[in-house]
């Protein structure tokens, strides 16, 4: 009998035990969705307040394409001026993966807001950006396209894109870069496509020659004359030849 009580008290323990660590653990797992959530609510929010900051300046901030959530930040054509200030905060927008900051006044920096965003394609063409602002862009690790037409960076500034093992396309026409520095980028980075000055060969254009009027005067008196002495010679051999054919003609009749 008391064995059997055991047994039952045992089991009620256990019941309690279970039930207790259940109970533990759907609010600890509550607890963690309502964190998560919190989380996702608090970025969402940060990434509205960026986006009004950006779009406030005078940016643009819009989906590449209906099919994902990455995005694009572009400043190209801003009708208000851009500099540095505007730039600051940007990187609290999630899944930006182009910027364009063409045409802006943007400095080296200006390039430090851009740290953390997981950048693939960047436009800095027509901007004051130099050799230091592009030791800002070393963590860019998945950039694949780089524009720096008409910039103030040299073959100085090209030694910071050595580690960007994606990079594939890159503008350095009417800046500071030689030959040499881009022949040096691409012995580390063979695969990458540079454009640099275009070097346009000058193309001669001979004028015809003149003729001598009065050699084309000779030529043209002479090539009547010919002309007639060769109709005349042909006439002549055409004639003799059908005086001959009639005598040899003749001379068979008188033989028959």
């Amino acid at each position: 009998m008391n064995k059997i009580n055991l047994n039952a008290h045992t089991r009620q323990t256990w019941a309690s035990l279970i039930s207790t660590i259940t109970a533990f653990s759907l609010l600890a797992f509550g607890t963690m969705g309502f964190a998560v959530g919190q989380e996702e609510t608090a970025r969402s929010q940060n990434d509205d307040e960026a986006i009004k900051r950006v779009e406030s300046s005078g940016g643009r901030v819009y989906r590449i394409s209906a099919a994902d959530t990455t995005r694009e930040i572009s400043f190209y054509l801003s009708s208000k001026p851009v500099g540095d200030e505007q730039l600051a905060g940007i990187n609290a927008i999630s899944e930006v993966i182009w910027v364009n900051l063409a045409g802006t006044d943007i400095t080296n920096d200006g390039l430090k807001h851009l740290t953390g965003l997981p950048i693939q394609k960047l436009h800095l063409e027509r901007t004051r950006i130099g050799d230091e602002g592009l030791a800002h862009l070393k963590s860019f690790k998945d950039l694949t396209y780089l524009n720096l037409y008409d910039t103030k960076v040299t073959d100085a500034g090209l030694e910071h894109l050595k580690e960007l093992k994606q990079l594939r396309k890159l503008f350095v026409w009417k800046s500071g870069v030689t030959e040499a520095g881009i022949k040096k980028l691409n012995e580390s980075l063979p695969d990458l496509q540079i454009v640099g000055e275009l070097k346009l060969e000058p193309v001669v254009i001979e004028e015809p020659k003149k003729e001598d009027p009065d050699k084309a005067n000779e030529k043209a008196e002479e090539k009547p004359g010919e002309s007639d002495k060769a109709k005349g010679d042909k006439k002549e051999g055409d004639k003799g030849a059908g005086d001959e054919q009639a005598k040899e003609a003749k001379d068979k009749d008188k033989k028959k």
